[in-house]
Parts: C-alpha cells; structure tokens; sequence
C-alpha cells in the first residue's frame, strides 16, 4: 500500500513538472489574454494562514506586478496561485518550465542559482540572523559562541540559504550539532522558542517580526549572513525578461514594494532593512542594533547583577530612590493643585466683575433707550403744533416777502426736526424689537420709481441729475415701507454729499438668488476711517454736506438695519475724489 501512495506522489509531481507551462509573453501580446502560474511554498494563497511573513509581500507584489502589466499593455492575465510540497520542488518546477512561470517563495540570489533561473530584480535585502532560545546567553566573542552551539540543536529550512549558513557556521567555528528540518521561517522561530538548546538562521524581516510579539527567542552578535537579496524566479528559456524588467525597474514598483513591505513589517524595521540594504555588509550590526540593543543591554546588566547577587545595599537605594521620586512627584502634584486652584478663584472674580459689568451697561443702555424716546415723543407733540400753524398761516394769511421767507425757513427747520425724531424712533423700535416686518412680494421699479419722484425737488436744488438703469420684472420678498426708506435715506445721503451738477445713478441687477440696488454717487467717497465708522449710529464722517444740510448719522445705520432685517446685505465700492456706489443686495 505504501509502495501504491508513494508511486501515485512521483507521478504527480512529475506531472506537476511537464505541465508548469504559463502562457508565453508573444502568446499574451497577440491575444490580448492568457495565463501566468506562481508556484508557491510553503503555504497556500490564503496568505493569513501563512507563519512566514515574506509569502505576504511576496503574494502581493505579485498581484501589483500582474496588474502594473495589464494596465501598462492593455492585456487582461489570469494569475494561478499553485502550492508546491517542497521548497526544493518550486526550484525544479521552476527549472524545467516555460513561459509566464514564477517561483516565490523567499528564494536567495546566489551565483549558482542565477545559472539555473532568471530573477527579478530584489524586492528585499536578503540578511540572516543568527538567534537563539532566551535561556541561551549572550555570546560576547567567538569562544563562548562556540561553547554555546556545540552539541545544540539546530533548526532550518531543507534546500535554502539557511540551512547552507548553518553548514558554513560549522565549519568557521569547527563544531557539530544536529540539524532539524522544518517546514517555513515561522516555525523556525516557534521551534528555537520552544527548545531551551536550540538554534538557527532566520531572514531579518521575520525575526524583526518576530521580537514585537516573541521574548523567546534572541539574535547572537555574531556570523549575520547578507546575500544579494531575496527575488522571483522564472524559467532560463521563458521570453517574459522584458515585462519583468519594465516594471522591477519604474517607479511604480518602488512605491508598490514599500507600501506592501510596511503593511507586513511596520515602518520601523522596513527603514532598518532598507538601512541594511545599502551597505556591502553588515558592518557593525548597523540598525538592528539599534532596534533592539536597548533590550539586550537590560539584558546583560540583569545577567552582571545576577553574577554579583545584588547585594541588598543596591536594592535598597533603589527604593529609596523611588521613595524619594515618589515624594517629589507627589510635592509637585499639590504645588500644581494650589496654583490651578488659584487661577480658577482668580477667574471665576473676573467672571463675576465682567458680568456685574454687563449688567451695569445694559440698565445704562435701556435708561438710554427710555430718554431718547421720552425725548423724540415730547419734541414731536410741540413740534406737530408748530408745522401745523405755520401751514395754516401759509395757506390763509397774506403775508410780505419777508414774511414768506420766514415762514418757509420755519416750515422747512419743523420738517427737518421732524424727520430727525422719525428716524431715532425708527432705530429704536427695531432695536427694541417693537417694530414689525411684513415681507411681500414687490416689484423693485415701482418703489424706486416713487422715491425718486419724492427726491427730485432735492436734487433739482442742487442741479443734480438723478438717473435710472433698472433691470425690468426684478421682484424682492421685502417690507415696502423698509425698502422706500433704505432707498431714501441712500438717495438723500447722495443729494447731500454731491457737488452741484453732478448725477446719482440707481440702478438694479440679478445676483445669483438675490437682487441688488445699486445707487451711485459722484461725491468725494471715503476714507479708511469713514470705512470703519461707516454704518454706526450717530457718527460723523469726514464728508460735509455741501450746502450745510443737516445730519445726525443715522442715516446709514438704518440702512444697515433695515435691510438685516430682511435678510438682505448691505455693501459698497468707493474711491476717493471719485465717489461712492452702496449695493444693497434683498432675496427674491
């Protein structure tokens, strides 16, 4: 029967070896299709159930090199992932293949094999470590190495590199010790953890691996081997040289091989090998040692302490040591305590005076509000009383030209003061919030129309010119009286503050989901102080009115308010000795 199993093993493998035969590079380019085989050990293409990390990045460059070559040469390439029973049988497979065939399995670049195969240019420095079990020391020369070997046990991988370190390790240090075969780098390093007197090479991007999450195993100082790195195989006669080389050679796989080399080994020991990779040899432990020397530093003083018993005086200044921290520490902590403390009281009395503050400023400011319209209401009444006799006077008495002149200057100061009143009013019901909005639908042209047909004996006063550009059948949502007024406290402001004969152009425009008013003047426009001070209530602008017309400031407050009230913006351009546009922008 074992005679039956053992024939039926030959003849698969035998036809594993006539049939490893990936589709040729002319064959893929003229169909546009075709097959490649990588031929893989020691695990199968479920890379998670892998205990050796390279078959990972191995497995995903792969992937990367197929696809690099299906996009770059508009070809589409099924890969087909075979699992070998040996590593020597992928090195066979490989041998007496053809075509798209790949071999990759951690396999070295050596000058012997390099007869047999075509490789790919590496993908990874190709260094061995030499470790051992935890219990084993430290050697510090070759002598105490050689004591610690002899008669040992150790552990590799049948057909590799590896195993040939061991056999050259026995002859440089002139000693004997078994060798245990084992399947792949991972249980290389689950063996020697296990077996207190046991040894072996494994490859530095495992071990780097291995020492983040396994303290049974150590790396010896001494005999590290470096190879010319570790690569993909394919056949002598395969025609696939030039794919392989245009992309082992571009930038892509560069980028490619680090990210998939720090997604299995972690930043810091790819920057190790990488280190590793650029010198001849390994010289003075380069950065291994600084991945871990720290570790075995601990190690050798927890060793010399051991050796000289750690006598009780030493222990005891270390707890006294830690005492002593412990107590200062704990100062600190109440030091630190007592200054937060401090500040928060400290804060917490500036909080309460900057809202004993704020309480102050709003009774000042409603006491404020109350007199300005105690004020505003008792001027209107006597007020009202004086335009409303000097009409009646107009309009029954004969009066002289003098007497007329008067009279007018009386009825034109009563509308001034009246409008004045109106307006303080106006800006304290909206800050009160006693003013009520009502939004509708209007047609911009008509509330222009009828503002500036009320502004025109203004501006005929001066000689001014009061133009239109209106955009037909714009409509805001607005409050109608709060449009007129914006638009006149705009027009009567340009009146004000433009030379005779000049012109004021309103004009109107469609902004995005907004309409803009436009009202343009050729006044002397405004400093970088006026900017500042601009939409401010009670504020005096460097301008002058150029006929001495009165003005309080509110003028361009209420604007501003008016239209926030609304939902509208309010914005200008303006240049000095040119004149000034204010854009007052409402929603449709």
């Amino acid at each position: 029967m074992f005679k039956r199993i053992s024939i039926f093993l030959v003849f698969v493998s035998l036809a594993l070896l006539l049939h490893a035969n990936g589709d040729s590079w002319e064959k893929i380019l003229r169909d546009k299709k075709g097959v490649v085989e990588f031929y893989w050990y020691p695990n199968n293409i479920v890379i998670e159930n892998s205990l050796d990390i390279i078959d990972g990045v191995e497995h995903d460059l792969a992937n990367a090199f197929i696809g690099f070559i299906n996009e770059t040469y508009g070809v589409e390439i099924e890969m087909q992932w075979i699992e070998t029973d040996s590593f020597g049988e992928v090195l066979e497979t490989i041998k007496n293949g053809k075509g798209g065939t790949f071999g990759s399995s951690s396999i070295s670049i050596t000058p012997d094999r390099r007869k047999l195969f075509n490789f790919t240019p590496p993908y990874l420095a190709d260094v061995a470590v030499l470790i051992t079990n935890a219990n084993l020391p430290i050697a510090l020369t070759d002598d105490e190495l050689r004591k610690i070997l002899n008669g040992s046990t150790a552990i590799s991988i049948t057909n590799t590199t590896l195993i040939q370190s061991l056999e050259n390790l026995k002859k440089e240090l002139s000693i004997e010790f078994e060798i245990e075969v084992v399947r792949n780098s991972g249980n290389i390093i689950k063996k020697i953890g296990e077996e207190s007197n046991s040894f072996g090479y494994i490859d530095i991007a495992n071990f780097l691996v291995a020492i983040e999450s396994n303290t049974s195993v150590r790396r010896q100082f001494y005999f590290p081997v470096k190879l010319e790195g570790l690569a993909m195989i394919f056949p002598k006669e395969s025609d696939w040289s030039e794919p392989v080389n245009v992309y082992f050679k571009s930038e892509q796989f560069q980028n490619d091989k680090r990210k998939i080399i720090e997604k299995y080994l972690g930043a810091n020991a790819t920057g190790i090998i990488e280190q590793i990779s650029k010198s001849a040899e390994i010289g003075p432990l380069e950065e291994i040692v600084l991945s871990n020397r720290e570790k075995e530093s601990q190690y050798e003083q927890l060793l010399d302490a051991a050796r000289r018993d750690q006598d009780s005086e030493r222990l005891t200044i270390i707890l006294v040591s830690i005492i002593i921290v412990g107590l200062v520490i704990l100062f600190l902590l109440l030091a630190l305590y007592r200054i937060k403390s401090q500040n928060t009281n400290r804060l917490l009395e500036q909080q309460r005076l900057v809202e004993d503050t704020n309480n102050k400023l709003r009774g000042l400011n409603e006491e404020k509000n109350n007199l300005i319209q105690v004020l505003a209401h008792d001027l209107r009444s006597p007020l009202s009383n004086i335009l409303n006799g000097a009409q009646i006077i107009e309009s029954n008495e004969k009066l002289s030209d003098q007497g007329n002149t008067l009279l007018g200057f009386i009825l034109q100061s009563s509308e001034k003061m009246r409008s004045l009143i109106d307006k303080i009013l106006d800006v304290d019901a909206i800050e009160t919030g006693k003013h009520n909005i009502n939004l509708e639908k209007l047609n911009v042209e008509g509330v222009i129309e009828q503002v500036l047909k009320d502004n025109r004996s203004k501006a005929k006063g001066k000689s001014i010119t009061l133009a239109k550009n209106l955009e037909i059948g714009l409509y805001v949502k607005a409050d109608k009286v709060y449009t007129a007024q914006i638009l006149d406290n705009l027009i009567s402001n340009a009146i004000k503050y433009s030379k005779e004969k000049s012109t004021i152009e309103v004009s109107t425009s469609s902004v995005g989901r907004m309409t803009r008013i436009s009202v343009t003047d050729q006044g002397p426009g405004l400093t970088e102080e006026d900017k500042i001070k601009l939409f401010k209530k009670y504020q005096r602008l460097s301008a002058k009115p150029t006929q001495g017309e009165a003005s309080i400031g509110l003028g361009l407050s209420i604007v501003k308010l008016f239209t926030e009230r609304m939902g509208g913006t309010v914005s200008f351009d303006t240049q000095l000795g040119v004149g000034t546009t204010f854009h007052v922008d409402l929603q449709n």
